[in-house]
Parts: structure tokens; sequence; C-alpha cells
């Protein structure tokens, strides 16, 4: 068994956060790499946004990774593998821009199927790594959601600064050898090879795994409230420029409010850091829902840059909770048995919503600016009724909570 006594030293919960931090700084710069290499080699816009694609697209067979991990007797060894080959498909898809823009394709594909690995599939080991107690487990997984909120800021952060002293073919190369710093780390986990001998497991198939989530109350209001969630917040970048051309008059300053969002993400996680939550993961999901819809609608409201910083930076803190809401709730009623598939079938249903909310909010811009904030609060606000007004059906059946 490989042991790294570099990280020896370190708390489960420290190394994790380490290779999270680093693998997720790679998959959040990643997309902009790929639209400036395209760019570079003379891509049309099409073109770039299929490429882009193909690092999102294999996160839709999340669930399929979940049952690798879930099979696995030492999982971290498929994910420390993932974070290893990233940073080598990156490089042969640059290699390829060289040649044909289409050669890039099969490379990248490779890299969104290891980016799911990195992302909830990295996520589901994170439970066994720290105490079982509710405290603990809630306040690793806030420390999961600051993972996200660096990767997804300083990812993109670094090629802005980088590619204005080096090249861009160094820049992102330096970026993508982070997963492999963060495939060692992910090596030093703990062994949880005893856990899965003790259980005699069973691993269920994709047609149990839905059985099970069919089944399960909570299970469907998670999975439903982070699909709503996801499509509705997906509007708020696409939205950036053009509210920012109407309040400030110049399209730059949407950059100002993607930051400030950012910024409120990361202000959510150490706010849950400090004080964890410690109410029932079902009631959480609808109660920061609700808050969640409040802060939509007053960026519709918001007739400044100055407010539209402030709700952004709002939506950003509220959206942060609720997804470490979400992990809470796919970690807490999810069986031991599947558990890595239920995870990434709610990752999946999130990134799919993700991708449709921001492609509708892109085509519904173009009637009128506030159009998309409107949908995306319906929408929003639909979620939360489906998900929690039909009490009396579920009250006939007490055993599915």
């Amino acid at each position: 068994m490989l042991e790294y006594t570099l990280f020896q030293n370190l708390s489960g919960l420290a190394r994790y956060v380490m290779a999270a931090t680093l693998a997720r700084m790679a998959t959040g710069g990643s997309t902009v790499a790929v639209i400036l290499l395209a760019r570079n080699y003379g891509a049309e816009g099409s073109m770039a946004g299929t490429l882009v694609a193909c690092l999102t697209a294999p996160h839709i067979l999340g669930p399929m990774f979940g049952r690798w991990l879930d099979k696995a007797q030492e999982p971290r060894y498929i994910i420390a593998a993932a974070a290893f080959l990233y940073p080598i498909s990156f490089q042969l898809a640059m290699l390829a821009f060289e040649q044909n823009l289409w050669l890039t394709i099969a490379p990248l594909l490779v890299c969104g199927a290891c980016g799911s690995l990195l992302m909830g599939g990295l996520s589901t080991q994170l439970a066994s790594l720290v105490e079982t107690d509710l405290s603990s487990q809630r306040r690793a997984q806030s420390w999961d959601t600051i993972t996200y909120g660096i990767g997804l800021t300083m990812g993109p952060l670094a090629i802005a600064i980088l590619t204005s002293l080096y090249s861009l073919y160094l820049t992102v190369t330096l970026l993508m050898l982070l997963p492999t710093l963060a495939s060692l780390i992910i090596l030093s986990f703990p062994s949880i090879k005893h856990r899965h001998n003790e259980q005699g497991r069973v691993i269920p198939d994709v047609k149990q795994v839905i059985k099970t989530i069919y089944h399960s109350a909570p299970l469907r209001r998670t999975i439903g409230m982070t699909s709503g969630a996801s499509f509705s917040i997906a509007a708020l970048p696409i939205l950036s420029v053009y509210l920012s051309d109407i309040w400030q008059g110049n399209q730059e300053s949407g950059a100002y409010l993607v930051t400030f969002y950012g910024i409120g993400c990361l202000c959510g996680a150490l706010l849950l850091i400090a004080k964890p939550m410690k109410a029932d993961a079902i009631v959480l999901l609808r109660n920061v829902g609700l808050i969640l819809l409040f802060s939509l609608i007053l960026v519709a409201m918001s007739r400044s840059l100055y407010s539209g910083l402030f709700t952004y930076w709002l939506c950003g803190v509220v959206n942060s909770i609720f997804f470490a809401v979400t992990l809470a709730a796919r970690t807490e009623y999810a069986p031991k048995q599947g558990a890595a598939q239920i995870y990434l079938w709610v990752a999946a249903a999130k990134i799919s919503a993700a991708s449709l909310g921001a492609f509708v909010a892109g085509y519904l811009v173009d009637i009128a600016i506030n159009v998309p904030l409107i949908v995306s609060s319906v929408v929003l606000a639909s979620t939360i009724m489906l998900c929690f007004c039909p009490q009396k059906s579920l009250a006939n059946n007490p055993s599915s909570d």
C-alpha cells in the first residue's frame, strides 16, 4: 500500500482539503483554458462551445462512476488515477489544437470523465475521513464547499495572472500539474478497505439505485431541489454582462458581478465552518431554498451596479449554504450500499440542470434582460412547491422518509 509520510501528520480532512483544492483549481480553470486555446487557434464560438461541452458532458455518466467507487475495495486508487490522467489528457488536447481542432474532442472527453471523479467522486470519500458525529460531518461538508469555491475562483484567476507573464501553453501546463500533486495526496488517504470487508457488501445495480431514490422522499426532494436551484442560479453568470451594461454602461463590469458572487460563495462556506448547521437536512433544503428564491428576486429588482454587487454577493452566500445542505442530504439519506452512486446521481442532475439553465438564460436574454431572472425564479418557486407542498401523500407513506 502506497503511503506518503509527507502527509501522514495531517488529519484526513486536511489532506482532503489540500487534494480537493488542487484538483478543482485545474477543473475550474479548464473551461477558460479551452476557450482561450480555441480563440488562439482561430476557432469560431460554436466550436469553442462544443469543446467546453466535452468537459461537462461526461458528468452525466456520474452514476456509472459511482458504481465503480462503490464496488472498489480502495476507491482512492480510482480517484488518484483520474487525478493523474487529467493533466496527461489535457496535454494531449493542447497538442491536438495544433493539428486539428476536432482531434481535441477525445482527450477533452477523457478530461471530463476524470473531472467528474475529481468533483463529485472525490466528495463521496469525505464522510469516511472525519468523525461520524453530525457536527463533524457538517463542518467537513462546509470545507468541501470551500474547495469548490476556491477552485472555481482561483483556477480562472491563475490563468488570467499567469498569461500576462508566460505563454498560454506554459500557463495551462503549469495549472494542469496541480492534479498530479493532488493524486499523491489522495493516495495518502487512510484506507477504508476494512470497512468494506465488514459490510459484506452487495453493490446495487442502476435499477436498484433508481428504485431506492424513487422510494425515498428525502432523496427525491434532494434531487429535485438541487436541480431546480442549479437551473435557476445558472442564469447569473450569463446575465452579468448584460446587467452591467444597463447599470454601468459597460460590459466589463460584469466580471465584478461574477467576482462578488464567488466571494459570496466563500463567505457562505466560512460561515458554515464557524457555525455548522444542526437542523434536519430536508428542513434546511426548504428554508435555504426559499432564501435563495428571495435572493434571485432581489437581483431582478436591482437598479444599479452597487445594488447588483450586493445581490450577487448575497446569492453567492446563500447558494454556497444551499450547496452544503445538498451535500449533507445526499450523504445522510443515502444507504451505505450504493452511496457513491446516489451521490453522483445528484451531481449528474445538478450539472444537467445547470447546463439547461445556462442555455435557457442565453436564449431568453435576447427577449428582455429580466425575463431569464423571472423564469429562474418561477422554476425555483415551482420546485419548492412540488417538493414540499404535497404533504398528504407523503404522510400516508411514513416509511418513505
